[in-house]
């Protein structure tokens, strides 16, 4: 049996010198690339992303699942161990435990989730503001910080 390359985006989710000990190698039992967390007790995990109705059969078989949580400002992935069910978003991105005798899950590559910005407040547009009021912001505004000062402490 030929054995099969190494996927090219275990790169991203493995890359030399990672915070989290994430390492992509063969496994020794089975020769399937694993992904090995070297970080407290060593797990090897099956490369392949469960999302959507993958997550579904994950559940269902009862196969134990880490939550790979993307840490923007480090650009590395980061391992949360979920316990059974709960702890599971649907909108996650997960790994399986490794078992040789049973068949991987899913093959889907890694790709980082975009970072969604949570929405602002939307900025009201009917204020209306008396001349009064606009003249007092005015005074205030060109007021120099040390009078401001002076006009707070008394």
């Amino acid at each position: 049996m030929p054995r099969e390359p190494k996927p090219s985006w275990l790169r991203i989710l493995c890359p030399p010198g990672n915070l989290a000990k994430l390492e992509a190698q063969r496994c020794e039992g089975c020769s399937r690339w694993v992904v090995s967390c070297r970080q407290g007790v060593w797990e090897s995990w099956d490369p392949g992303i469960i999302t959507g109705q993958n997550l579904t059969i994950a559940i269902i078989l009862q196969r134990p699942l880490t939550r790979i949580q993307w840490i923007p400002g480090l650009r590395q992935a980061q391992l949360e161990d979920v316990s059974g069910r709960y702890g599971i978003t649907p909108d996650g991105q997960y790994l399986s435990l490794h078992d040789c005798q049973l068949a991987p899950i899913s093959h889907t590559p890694y790709k980082p989730l975009r970072q969604q910005r949570k929405p602002g407040k939307p900025f009201p547009t009917n204020i209306k503001l008396t001349k009064q009021e606009i003249k007092t912001f005015e005074r205030i505004w060109n007021t120099p910080t040390s009078e401001l000062k002076q006009a707070i402490k008394q």
